[in-house]
């Protein structure tokens, strides 16, 4: 008699880590794209899930501060170190709103074969949807950003721009996911985040049913 073999992971598909160079420019065209409020490009049958909604908000208090700071300060500033000093304010405030740029465009994709989770500044993990079991809202937080690991949870990845999660995916099969940092982990759950995680997970469960209902239909 034969013992049920483990099903063998399945190998995520994270986005390449991006050159200094790729990452100022990805910064400043999607800054340039997000101010003059272009669409964002959707291939067809791909749904959008915003995410990062909180990390943004954090991030304009943060740039309302530094430039109100900044006038303070200078004023008390010599004139020979003025220049520099607003050099260092005008790159503050582009890069800060950059990061809000990128995560703005680059929502989380869902399509009928892959579910791709994406960091805006940070890396993407991109899971095939047969690979889903299922998705429930739980909030947690991750070590990090990016892709990285969960507290507590050997077997657990999470894929946020943020510390904080609130989607957990479940997965059918283990997924092998390199990490940002450390050694590549066996996962079996995903955790993310979004703007409406209920919807969200709505919007995942969907896929999943479909997904399983084709696997499952005579001829699939």
């Amino acid at each position: 008699m034969h013992e049920p073999t483990a099903p063998e992971p399945v190998e995520a598909k994270p986005a390449p880590r991006r050159t200094g160079k790729q990452w100022t420019t990805a910064l400043l065209r999607d800054l340039w794209n997000w101010s003059a409020r272009k669409p964002i490009p959707l291939l067809e049958e791909q749904q959008p899930i915003p995410h990062s909604s909180d990390v943004r908000m954090v991030i304009w208090a943060f740039v309302g501060t530094d430039l109100v700071t900044g006038i303070v300060v200078d004023t008390m500033v010599p004139p020979v170190g003025r220049v520099i000093h607003l050099l260092w304010i005008l790159f503050s405030f582009v890069f800060s709103l950059g990061v809000c740029a990128m995560t703005a465009r680059a929502p989380h994709l869902l399509d009928a074969s892959e579910l791709r989770l994406r960091t805006g500044p940070f890396r993407d993990l991109t899971i095939p949807v047969e690979t889903l079991g299922s998705v429930r809202v739980a909030h947690g937080s991750s070590h990090g950003h990016g892709l990285c690991r969960v507290p507590g949870e050997d077997d657990a990845v999470a894929c946020t721009v943020g510390s904080a999660t609130n989607l957990v995916i479940d997965l059918r099969e283990p997924l092998l996911v390199e990490l940002r940092n450390g050694e590549p982990v066996l996962a079996k759950r995903i955790h993310t985040v979004a703007d409406e995680p209920a919807a969200a997970a709505r919007l995942i469960s969907g896929a999943i049913a479909r997904s399983s209902a084709t696997r499952s239909s005579p001829g699939a």
